[in-house]
C-alpha cells in the first residue's frame, strides 16, 4: 500500500496534537503520532520515564523509531490496530491512518507490560539489557513500567480507531470541499477568459469584414494615381504605385494562409525595389536563395517585417546607407534565413526591450518582439528568432523553419 501523500499536508496537526493529548489524558497511557516511516510529527504524550531514557541515545532512538516504521506498516497492511511489543518488551499498539487507499503514518500508545504474553518483540535486541548494566537506575525505571489489563488494551485501541477514522472522513471531506473550491475558481476563471476571447473574437471579426472594403478602396486609390501618373508622363512614379499594389494585393490574399519561400521573396524584392527607389543607392540589397527552400511553405509577412526594421532602423539613419544580404539554406532539418545588414546596428539595452515587447511607441520593433511570439507559438519555442547585432557595425537575424512540419503541412494542402 504505497504512500502518495504527506501526513502534515493532508491532516490538520494541531487537531492531532490536541486528541493525543486528550487520550493520554484519559487512558494514562504514552502517544505518539508518526508519519509512514516512523518518524514523530509532533509531541510526544506521557512518554514514561524508561522510553524517555531510551531514546535520548542515538541506538535507542533508532531501534525506537524502526520497531515503529515496521509496526506502523503492520497495521497498514491489516488495516486494523496492530498490537506488538517494542525491543525492550513493552506492548505498544499501532492504528494506521489510512486515506484514499494510502498508508500515511499511525498513531501509536502503550509502553506498558500487561497480562497476555502471545505478543512477540516486533524487533530482537540485546540493547536495553546492555543500557542496564551501564545505567542501574533505567532497571528501576523499567520495573516501575504499570501492567494494565489486556481487554482495556482493546477498548483503547477501539477507541482510538473510531477517532482516527472520524478524523480520516473529516480530513477526505475537507479535501474534497478544496478541490470544489479549486474546481469553482478554475471554472469562473475559464468562463472569464472565454467571455475575453469571444470579445476579441467579434473585434476580429468586425476587422476582417472591414478589411476587403479598405483595401477595395486602396486600390481604387491607387489606380486613380497611377493613371495620373502616366498622364503626367511620370513612369519611374507609376512603377512604383504599381510595386505597392502588388504588395498589398499579396498581403491581403495572404491573410491566415502559409506560402512558400520563394514567393515571400518575391514579394519582398517587390518591397526592396521600392525601398531602392526612395533612398537610392544608399540602400542596396543581395539575395540568394538555395532553390531546395524555395517551395517550401512559411508564415507570411515574417521576414518582410525583419527586412522592414533593418531599413527603417539600421540602414535608413546611416549616412551613407547600406546593404542587406538575405540568404537562404538547409541546415540539418530546418530551413534556415539569415537577415544581415550593416547599418547602424542595436545596443543591447535596446534589444533587450524589443525582444521583451517593451517598446511600445516603436511599432517596427513590436513586430519583431511579435514575430518572435508566432514562431514559438507556431513552430515551438526553440524557433524564435535569433539575433546579433553591434552598435555601428550591424545586425543579423537568423530564421530557422521546420522542414519537417512545413513538408506535413505541404502534403495536407496539396
Amino acid at each position: 500500500m504505497p504512500n502518495s501523500g504527506n501526513l502534515k499536508d493532508l491532516i490538520d496537526l494541531d487537531l492531532l496534537q490536541n486528541i493525543q493529548d486528550r487520550l493520554s489524558e484519559i487512558t494514562g497511557l504514552a502517544f505518539n503520532i508518526v508519519d509512514f516511516k516512523g518518524n514523530p510529527i509532533n509531541n510526544y504524550s506521557n512518554f514514561c520515564n524508561f522510553c524517555k531514557k531510551m531514546r535520548s541515545t542515538k541506538e535507542g532512538m533508532k531501534l525506537c523509531y524502526e520497531a515503529n516504521a515496521h509496526a506502523g506498516l503492520e497495521a497498514a497492511i491489516r488495516q486494523e490496530p496492530y498490537v506488538f511489543k517494542c525491543p525492550a518488551g513493552l506492548v505498544d499498539v499501532a492504528t494506521p491512518i489510512i486515506m484514499n487507499n494510502n498508508y500515511l503514518g499511525a498513531i501509536f500508545f502503550g509502553q506498558v507490560k500487561t497480562n497476555n504474553e502471545k505478543f512477540l518483540s516486533i524487533k530482537e535486541s540485546n540493547y536495553c539489557s546492555k543500557m542496564f548494566k551501564k545505567n542501574p537506575t533505567l532497571k528501576k525505571d523499567y520495573d516501575e513500567i504499570k501492567y494494565i489489563d489486556y481487554n482495556k488494551i482493546e477498548s483503547i485501541f477501539s477507541l482510538v480507531k473510531i477517532v482516527v477514522n472520524q478524523l480520516v472522513e473529516k480530513s477526505v471531506l475537507n479535501s474534497i470541499q478544496e478541490d470544489v473550491n479549486f474546481n469553482n475558481i478554475k471554472l469562473i476563471k475559464e468562463q472569464e477568459e472565454r467571455i475575453k476571447l469571444e470579445k476579441q473574437l467579434k473585434v476580429l471579426n468586425l476587422k476582417l469584414m472591414q478589411t476587403p472594403m479598405k483595401l477595395n478602396f486602396e486600390f481604387n486609390i491607387l489606380n486613380s494615381i497611377s493613371n495620373l501618373a502616366l498622364i503626367e508622363n511620370a513612369p519611374k512614379t507609376q512603377e512604383m504605385i504599381y510595386s505597392l499594389s502588388d504588395l498589398i494585393r499579396y498581403t491581403s490574399k495572404n491573410i491566415g494562409c502559409e506560402v512558400t519561400i520563394g514567393e515571400e521573396i518575391k514579394n519582398i524584392i517587390t518591397y526592396l525595389k521600392i525601398q531602392s527607389s526612395r533612398f537610392g543607392k544608399r540602400i542596396k540589397y543581395k539575395v540568394d536563395i538555395d532553390e531546395n527552400i524555395k517551395k517550401i511553405k512559411i508564415l507570411p509577412m515574417i521576414l518582410l517585417f525583419v527586412i522592414e526594421y533593418s531599413i527603417t532602423n539600421g540602414l535608413s539613419p546611416k549616412k551613407e546607407g547600406g546593404t542587406i544580404n538575405i540568404k537562404g539554406y538547409i541546415l540539418e532539418n530546418d530551413a534556415i534565413i539569415t537577415i544581415k545588414d550593416d547599418g547602424i546596428g542595436i545596443s543591447e539595452n535596446e534589444l533587450f526591450l524589443i525582444l521583451n515587447g517593451k517598446c511600445e511607441n516603436e511599432v517596427v520593433g513590436m513586430n519583431i518582439y511579435n514575430i518572435n511570439e508566432i514562431l514559438a507559438n507556431y513552430y515551438g519555442k526553440t524557433y524564435k528568432a535569433d539575433i546579433r547585432s553591434k552598435v555601428n557595425i550591424g545586425t543579423t537575424v537568423r530564421l530557422k523553419f521546420p522542414l519537417s512540419h512545413m513538408k506535413e503541412n505541404n502534403k495536407s494542402k496539396t
